[in-house]
């Protein structure tokens, strides 16, 4: 994230976002919170945050998904949908590409993964 200091309403999309994070995330409706007009914040966060909202977005739900799989039993098919993946199949392409590994060969694992980003 941003090195410096960060504006207020990119401040408060960061914290809707984790609190909805298990939620769809619509960004007009996001933008229409802030004040702002959806493309307008979109490259607001990107300039602030360094990150697309929805890659921000998806990169929370994976590591909500890597901190579910390690610390509990629940099947991975409804981590995924806890965290917000509407498609178990999208669950774990993105979790693969994230951490190179199945979200069941991370859980076998213990937590480790061959490759993080």
């Amino acid at each position: 994230m941003h090195d410096g200091v960060m504006d207020r309403r990119v401040q408060r999309i960061v914290m809707l976002l984790d609190e909805r994070l298990g939620s769809p995330i619509r960004i007009g409706e996001l933008a229409r919170i802030v004040g702002l007009g959806a493309s307008r914040l979109e490259h607001l966060f990107k300039e602030q945050a360094r990150i697309s909202i929805r890659d921000y977005v998806r990169d929370r739900r994976l590591a909500a998904a890597a901190a579910m799989l390690e610390s509990t039993d629940e099947r991975v098919s409804v981590i995924s949908f806890q965290v917000g993946f509407q498609h178990v199949a999208n669950f774990n392409h993105a979790f693969k590409k994230r951490f190179g590994v199945s979200p069941r060969q991370y859980r076998e694992r213990g937590g480790t993964a061959e490759t993080t980003k």
